[in-house]
């Protein structure tokens, strides 16, 4: 489907401004020895929060953080030309091929944060919830889920104010080069899209559509919710239960359609990771470094999620058995 950016607009829009396409974002200057982190733009705020955070603890760190394709992040990685990918997906066996062929063994994957797909309305739309067949039906040509009929007002999403009911649903869709696509690909039915529909080029251009149109609904990832937004709870398929997507409820599972963001490394499984880049992912890791990951609009780890990928960092477990059962 179509559905589908660091500079800045507002401070109430600051988690925006890894989603318009820069082509590098500093935690602070980098020096010429400086760690790099590629890939995504999912992660990269989070990124820069933790580098200039650690940086300020940890002297002769610094972190450069590059807004690049996932794609080309991985194949940096596997040339030793970064010291981590930042992807929000697996690796194809291929990639894994290519880096074990160059180094003798797999790259390690570690997990850092939290994202979710969401649908965002105009802050004053009255509507209570979705359901999942009926996002299919207002953005969907075909709609396999079986609510009966398009939705093309917002009366016949549920809306019953009389201001409201008879207002179109105005839908917007994201470009195919968003960072919204990796989820819309994950968690929407494979339908084509209904056409005609505007696209927004980023999540600002969607904001503004959707401020400017109180009728306005688009997808969404979760640090997109900025203040003249809402993000609509919505019910999965085959369950009568809403869930609104927030932090907390995408970090419990509450929320299901949400993934991780990961970095790839490149850990030797002998010689371990290179310590100030496990110390830096450590802090990542830590109760202090997932606070960060709220900052940037997303949701921080689990505290079990948060020691097996510790456990993958450092090669110690400092979590005690009831925590994690």
């Amino acid at each position: 489907m179509g559905f589908r950016t660091f500079k800045s607009w507002t401070k109430a829009l600051i988690p925006a401004l890894c989603l318009v396409g820069a082509p590098l974002v500093r935690a602070q200057q980098p020096s010429s020895q400086a760690y790099v982190a590629e890939g995504g733009e999912a992660l990269t705020f989070a990124m820069g929060l933790w580098g200039d955070a650690f940086a300020a603890r940890r002297q002769g760190f610094s972190l450069e953080v590059k807004v690049a394709g996932e794609d080309k992040a991985f194949h940096d990685l596997t040339e030793g030309k970064v010291q981590m990918a930042m992807l929000a997906r697996d690796l194809t066996p291929q990639e894994q091929e290519a880096f074990k062929a160059r180094w003798g063994y797999r790259p390690e994957r570690v997990a850092l944060a939290m994202d979710a797909l969401v649908w965002v309305v105009n802050k004053d739309n009255p509507i209570k919830r979705l359901s999942m067949s009926q996002v299919e039906a207002i953005f969907c040509a075909e709609r396999s889920l079986g609510w009966p009929q398009e939705i093309n007002t917002w009366g016949e999403a549920g809306v019953r104010e009389r201001e409201w009911s008879d207002m179109p649903v105005k839908r917007y869709a994201r470009t195919v080069d968003s960072s919204v696509m990796g989820l819309i690909n994950l968690f929407m039915p494979p339908s084509p899209p209904r056409l005609p529909v505007p696209f927004v080029a980023d999540a600002m251009a969607m904001t503004e559509a959707i401020a400017a149109n109180p009728g306005g609904i688009c997808t969404a990832n979760l640090s997109e919710v900025f203040a003249s937004l809402r993000a609509v709870p919505i019910a999965p398929n085959g369950s009568d239960v809403a869930v609104e997507p927030t932090p907390d409820s995408v970090s419990s599972g509450a929320y299901p359609f949400a993934r991780f963001l990961y970095v790839y490394i490149n850990k030797n499984p002998k010689a371990g990771v290179e310590p100030m880049l496990r110390d830096f992912l450590a802090y990542a890791l830590s109760d202090e470094g997932q606070q960060y990951v709220k900052s940037a609009g997303q949701a921080p780890l689990n505290k079990d999620i948060m020691g097996l990928n510790l456990l993958k960092v450092t090669g110690q477990f400092s979590m005690d058995s009831k925590t994690l059962r």
